[in-house]
């Protein structure tokens, strides 16, 4: 019994290694990525509609506008309102990969925000 443990257990540390080193790799592999991003009537230039990262990469994007929006990152859930003339910071790790739709809406009174058509989409591949 003591040796089938003694060999479970070098398994299970050797495993163990073998996780954390290929964690170890994955983080040296991340970046961080900043994007700017104008949205100028509504809507956002061709080029910039859809923004490309990979899973475990740390994103900002930067907005701007010239009209008071409120933005809505489907799958991260992450909301942001954007006023005319200033920049506003959405910041997260990509940690979910897949497609996700930037949605723009008006901001409401109380909070929350109203959707309308996707402005943009976030493209997270993974590793």
């Amino acid at each position: 019994m003591t040796r089938s443990f003694s060999i479970g257990c070098r398994l299970v540390i050797a495993c163990s290694l073998l996780s954390m080193a290929s964690l170890a790799g994955t983080a040296a592999r991340t970046e961080e990525l900043t994007f700017d991003l104008k949205i100028e009537q509504g809507r956002v230039p061709p080029a910039m509609r859809t923004v490309r990262v990979k899973q475990g990469d740390v994103v900002k994007l930067r907005w701007t506008s010239d009209r008071l929006v409120a933005l809505h990152l489907h799958g991260y859930d992450i909301e942001q309102t954007v006023q005319p003339g200033t920049v506003a910071e959405m910041s997260f790790i990509a940690r979910a990969a897949g497609r996700f739709a930037i949605y723009r809406g008006a901001p409401k009174s109380g909070g929350g925000h109203s959707h309308e058509a996707p402005i943009a989409t976030l493209e997270v591949r993974p590793r």
